[in-house]
């Protein structure tokens, strides 16, 4: 028991770590979005910086959920998880394809739904808790701004690349959420190791 207690001490240790070394990877990345939204406001909402800040704030997304990717692939190895092979390769964003008999490696593009499902699902999985998020409205929003950032980056016709007041509300919403999901997938993940190292310690008083 006592052993147990000490790794659990140890995957929250680690767990620390890695999301300090998480939000220093993400920080400049933050820091771009800040100030396109600051730059936004005080041009009088321009549509250069509206464009600048969704693309902004989808990248400072996508980096978040790589590197919780990356995360769980750490912890996963000091818990002796195993990850079956599709897991695997969505963790590496690699996939074994065959061709012409022969086994390649080509990339893995994960679309941003399965990407936010799937990056706290295995996260919790390398961790041994459960993981609750709710995928609703705010979730709903999240979608709609990475296709509003798609629909940016590849324009069909000239309206294609305008930003309207309903997209930057429902890019608000959608920060919002993944800001707060995030912080709650964390708290979700210390507490759950603490109340197990609580429960262990209680057993060894008795």
């Amino acid at each position: 028991m006592k052993a147990e207690i000490s790794t659990l001490l140890k995957r929250e240790q680690e767990l620390r770590r890695l999301i300090k070394l998480s939000a220093l990877t993400i920080r400049p990345l933050h820091a771009d979005f800040d100030y396109a939204v600051s730059q936004w406001r005080a041009s009088n909402k321009s549509q250069f910086w509206a464009r600048t800040s969704i693309r902004c704030m989808c990248a400072v997304i996508e980096a978040a959920l790589f590197t919780l990717r990356k995360m769980a692939e750490q912890l996963a190895l000091i818990n002796k998880v195993q990850f079956d092979q599709k897991e695997a390769e969505l963790l590496a964003e690699k996939r074994i394809a065959k061709e012409n008999g022969a086994e390649k490696v080509r990339p893995l593009f994960l679309p941003l739904r399965d990407s936010v499902r799937q990056s706290y699902r295995l996260f919790g999985k390398a961790l041994g808790v459960q993981i609750a998020v709710d995928y609703g409205k705010g979730y709903q929003a999240l979608c709609a701004t990475f296709e509003v950032r798609n629909r940016l980056m590849h324009p069909k016709d000239p309206f294609s690349v305008e930003v309207r007041d309903s997209d930057l509300q429902t890019a608000n919403t959608a920060i919002a959420w993944f800001n707060k999901t995030q912080m709650d997938v964390v708290n979700q993940s210390k507490s759950q190791i603490g109340r197990r190292v609580e429960e262990l310690r209680s057993k060894l008083r008795r």
